[in-house]
């Protein structure tokens, strides 16, 4: 299965593409393919988690593969709820 993860906005700051998502995890982990290029940076705030502490990695799998556009979510729980600003190319 996949984490829920809705598009709520797309932006542009300067030279960057900005998405604003809002996440639901559905397990321990997952991957949200982002559509962007290249992440660059990755800015994660907390709605509704259990789960302390988490980690979140730009342009990897869960398995700390490298997939480009990508960010893998380890260490939450099933039901976490969290928002999510990408910044990218």
């Amino acid at each position: 299965m996949a984490f829920t993860a809705t598009l709520d906005e797309r932006s542009t700051f300067g030279n960057k593409a900005v998405h604003f998502y809002t996440v639901t995890a559905d397990g321990a982990t997952g991957t949200i393919v982002t559509g962007l290029g290249s992440v660059d940076h990755v800015q994660v705030t907390p709605k509704s988690m259990a789960s302390s502490p988490y980690a979140i990695r730009a342009n990897e799998g869960v398995a700390s593969t490298s997939i480009a556009g990508t960010v893998g979510v380890t260490g939450v729980t099933s039901g976490d709820d969290f928002y999510m600003v990408v910044f990218g190319r």
